[in-house]
C-alpha cells in the first residue's frame, strides 16, 4: 500500500532513515551518441561523437588508449577493436586482442557524450585474445577469450568504486566462436561458433552466471557477427565468405531463448562475403556490411515471419576488408571506413534510412574520428527525461514523488526494483552529482514551489 506523507514530515521522515555515505551518481549522456573503437595497430583510441537530429555528427572528443613506434614494442592500448556500452548508457568498454598485452578498458561516458578512461585490464596470458563483449547488464560484462582451447565465455564483475573488473565465472563454448549478442531484455546470450556452425544459447542468470541452453545448427553457412532484433524475435547473422558467400543465417527466438531456422533461411544478400549484421532500429530492415567488396546493403524484414529480401540500395566503402561495421540509430544507419586506401581519408559515414531501404548521406562527407582504422561502433539514444525529483517519474514532482526519494536515498537496489523505468540521479536534486542529504532541502523545495 502507498503511503503518502504531509510536507512538514519529511525532513524529520528523511532525516530519521537515512544517516549513510554520499553515493557517486554517474553520468550518461543526454544526447543520442555514437562512439568508435579505432583499431590502429600502432595507436588505439576511442571517438565520441553526438548524433544530430538531422543524422549528422558532431565530433566530441577522443581518448587515446596505447601507442608505439613500432609493432615489436608491447601496447596494451591498441587494436581497440570490439566496443560496448552497458544497458544505463554509463560505461563503455573495448577489447583489445594486440597480441604481446591484451587487455580491457572501461571509460565513464559524460553527459556530453564525450567519455574518460576509468581503468586499463591486461588479461593473464593463455586466457586472452579477447575478439568480442557485450554487457550483460549494468554490472556484469561477457568477454569472449580465444587464446585459450576451448575458447571460454568469461563474466566480469564491473566495480566503479574500484574501479576493478573481478572474473566471476566463465564458460567453454567451443573452439571456434567469434561473436555475442543479447536479447533486449538481457535474458540470453547467443555466441556465433563458425567453426561447429552453430550459435550457442545461454540463460543469463544472477551475479553474471551462464546456463547452457542448446547449440542450435546454423546448416551450410556458418554466422558470424550476430544481432537480435528489438522485438527479441528473430536473430541474424553474417555468413561470411560460407555457404553461398551471400548468406544472413536466420533464426527465430523462441519463448525459452532457444533458436528454430526460420523457412527460408539462409537469405542472400546480394553482397560479397557478409561479415556484420544489425538490425535497424525500426525493426523493418537489416543492414549488412560485407567483407570482400565492402558494400554496405539493406534487406527488408518481413516482421511476421522474419523473411528478409534485399532492396537492392547500396553503398561502397572501397577496397576489400575497409568496412569496418555497422549500425543504426533511430532514421540513421553508420558504417565505419578503416583504411585510407582509395581516398585518404578513414572514419564514419551517416545516412538517412529511407522507407524503401535507401541510403542519403547525411552531412554528404566523411565524419573523421581522429584515429587509425575505425571499426567497431556503439550507439545510445537518451531515455525519456524527467526533471530532478520526479522519482517516481509520473511527469510530475510532487508528494507522490515522497516515498520513491526516501527509497532512492537509503536502498538504491529497493528503488531500482521498485521503480525499473525511473533514474535515481533524478535524486540529485542540488545537481552536485551526488545523492545524499543535501538533496533534501532542494527536494522539498521543488514540492513546495511546485
Amino acid at each position: 500500500m502507498l503511503i503518502t506523507y504531509p510536507v512538514p514530515l519529511v525532513r524529520t521522515l528523511i532525516g530519521g532513515a537515512l544517516a549513510l555515505a554520499a553515493t557517486l551518481a554517474y553520468a550518461q549522456s543526454t544526447v543520442p551518441s555514437l562512439w568508435v573503437s579505432n583499431n590502429g595497430n600502432l595507436e588505439g583510441s576511442v571517438s565520441a561523437f553526438s548524433v544530430n537530429p538531422d543524422g549528422t555528427l558532431t565530433f566530441v572528443n577522443r581518448v587515446v588508449t596505447g601507442s608505439r613506434p613500432n609493432t615489436t614494442v608491447p601496447c596494451a592500448g591498441c587494436n581497440s577493436y570490439e566496443i560496448a556500452l552497458s544497458p544505463n548508457g554509463r560505461w563503455l568498454a573495448t577489447a583489445h586482442p594486440a597480441g604481446d598485452l591484451d587487455g580491457l578498458f572501461v571509460y565513464e561516458v559524460a553527459a556530453d557524450a564525450s567519455v574518460t578512461q576509468r581503468l586499463a585490464v591486461t588479461l593473464p596470458a593463455g586466457f586472452d585474445a579477447p575478439l568480442d563483449l557485450i554487457w550483460l547488464d549494468d554490472t556484469y560484462l561477457a568477454v569472449l577469450l580465444t587464446q585459450a582451447s576451448p575458447d571460454r565465455i568469461t563474466a566480469y564483475e564491473w566495480n566503479p568504486a574500484g574501479p576493478s573488473l573481478t572474473p566471476v565465472g566463465f564458460v567453454t563454448p567451443g573452439t571456434g566462436v567469434g561473436y555475442l549478442a543479447v536479447d533486449p531484455n538481457r535474458d540470453y546470450l547467443y555466441a556465433s561458433d563458425s567453426a561447429a556452425r552453430v550459435i550457442h544459447v545461454y540463460a543469463i542468470g544472477p551475479v553474471g552466471s551462464l546456463a547452457f541452453i542448446e547449440s542450435e545448427p546454423t546448416g551450410a553457412p556458418f554466422a558470424l557477427e550476430i544481432n537480435v532484433t528489438p522485438d527479441g524475435r528473430y536473430l541474424y547473422g553474417a555468413g561470411g565468405i560460407s555457404g553461398s558467400g551471400q548468406d544472413v543465417v536466420a533464426m527465430q527466438i523462441n519463448g525459452d531463448g532457444s533458436l528454430t531456422p526460420i523457412a527460408g533461411q539462409p537469405f542472400q544478400t546480394g553482397g560479397a562475403s557478409p561479415s556484420n549484421v544489425y538490425v535497424a532500429d525500426g525493426g523493418n530492415f537489416v543492414i549488412a556490411g560485407h567483407g570482400t567488396d565492402a558494400t554496405m546493403r539493406s534487406l527488408s524484414l518481413a516482421a511476421g515471419t522474419g523473411v528478409l529480401a534485399p532492396t537492392g540500395f547500396v553503398f561502397d566503402v572501397g577496397l576489400q576488408g575497409t568496412l569496418g561495421d555497422v549500425r543504426s540509430l533511430g532514421g540513421s544507419v553508420f558504417v565505419t571506413d578503416n583504411s585510407t586506401a582509395t581516398d585518404g581519408l578513414t572514419g564514419v559515414y551517416s545516412f538517412a534510412l529511407g522507407a524503401n531501404g535507401s541510403f542519403t548521406m547525411n552531412g554528404g562527407s566523411i565524419y573523421l574520428t581522429g584515429g587509425i582504422a575505425p571499426r567497431s561502433m556503439a550507439t545510445w539514444t537518451p531515455p525519456q527525461t524527467f526533471a530532478p525529483g520526479d522519482l517516481n517519474c509520473d511527469g510530475v514532482v510532487d508528494i507522490l514523488d515522497i516515498n520513491a526519494f526516501i527509497l532512492a536515498l537509503s536502498d538504491p537496489a529497493g528503488y531500482a526494483a521498485a521503480y525499473p523505468d525511473c533514474d535515481r540521479n533524478l535524486a540529485d536534486t542540488n545537481g552536485d552529482g551526488e545523492i545524499d542529504i543535501l538533496d533534501i532541502n532542494p527536494f522539498i523545495a521543488i514540492i513546495e514551489g511546485g
